[in-house]
């Protein structure tokens, strides 16, 4: 079909027209994702979302990690809470572009600089970058009295089982870890028997380090285990009527003779408080009180007296967590 002058004058605008805003909304979108600060939008996006598998992909990350550093704790469950970012100044050139942004890092304002180059172009049109500097903090992570820890919604990461915690012992031991920049990470420890306080590190900005203790310390359920333990011992042993119960810890002496059968009874259990020892757990000198009863002839002159007295009971334990979580109690 042949077009009139009109008509082919009217296809010409509509053509120019259709690519004005192709153009328009090509450089829009180039502005708004394919910019150095589209990209940095995107990074902290996907730690937002706890996104770790998207952070990794971006050029420059995962690709650009030394050899050898741990990546145990570059995963989502890890991340805590990142908010209200904001890109507030892009300085630089292709080669080297500095990218600041502002957010909320576990509640608390921060800002961070990421420093990127640009390494091509898409279809004529769109940018490419990739991170010139590892957008990534280093956390020193070292754990008291126990092997494991807890960061985030990870659950029990045992030291022993990552690359730089390797040389630990069940008694603890440090690793260095790499984590997302920016980030809020939370450590600590929950487990059957132990607890340790929460220990926040809010890492502002790439190139952040940071060092953490976790002082793994017992829980109530393991003193009242313990407690049990001890209290269930002293009352085996107030069961035996004689001066010197076999077994324990305790028992009465006497220059004269005991007429008929003592009686023991427990007058105060000790307090037991679970403390780390050198290599295990540990209870040191808890103090119960026993009193005997019965009566005493005196062998100077053959006389009948009543006997009530209170003797102490020393307990100093070990106590050692075993591989399927149950406790090894010695009592001394």
């Amino acid at each position: 079909m042949k077009l009139t002058k009109r008509q082919g004058t009217y296809l010409g605008l509509a053509t120019a027209a259709l690519l004005l805003v192709t153009l328009f909304v090509g450089i829009g979108i180039n502005q708004s994702l394919f910019s150095a600060s589209g990209f940095v939008s995107q990074y902290l996006s996907a730690l937002s979302r706890h996104d770790a598998a998207s952070a990794l992909s971006m050029p420059g990350v995962a690709d650009k990690l030394p050899e050898g550093a741990d990546r145990a704790l570059l995963r989502g469950s890890a991340m805590g809470e990142l908010s209200n970012i904001q890109i507030t100044k892009v300085s630089g050139t292709d080669a080297k572009t500095t990218v600041t942004a502002s957010y909320l890092v576990g509640g608390e304002k921060a800002t961070g600089t990421f420093t990127l180059k640009r390494i091509g172009t898409m279809l004529g049109l769109f940018e490419s970058w990739a991170f010139a500097e590892l957008p990534v903090a280093t956390a020193k992570v070292s754990v008291w009295h126990d092997a494991s820890f807890d960061v985030g919604k990870s659950g029990l990461i045992d030291l022993r089982s990552t690359t730089s915690g390797k040389e630990s012992t069940v008694w603890g031991g440090t690793g260095t870890y790499l984590l997302f920049a920016p980030g809020n990470y939370v450590f600590d420890h929950t487990s059957t028997w132990l607890t340790a306080k929460k220990v926040v590190v809010n890492i502002a900005s790439p190139g952040d380090t940071e060092e953490v203790v976790v002082d793994v310390e017992a829980n109530t359920a393991f003193n009242k285990r313990v407690q049990k333990e001890v209290d269930d011992f002293l009352d085996s042993c107030v069961k035996q009527r004689v001066l010197q119960p076999t077994g324990c810890n305790f028992g009465y002496q006497t220059g004269n003779r005991i007429v008929g059968e003592p009686s023991w009874e427990v007058a105060e259990y000790p307090t037991i408080d679970v403390v780390p020892g050198e290599s295990a757990w540990a209870v040191n000198n808890a103090v119960a009180k026993l009193r005997i009863t019965g009566e005493v002839q005196s062998l100077y002159d053959g006389t009948i007296s009543p006997l009530d007295e209170i003797v102490d009971a020393v307990f100093n334990i070990t106590i050692t967590i075993r591989s399927d979580g149950s406790l090894a109690i010695v009592l001394s």
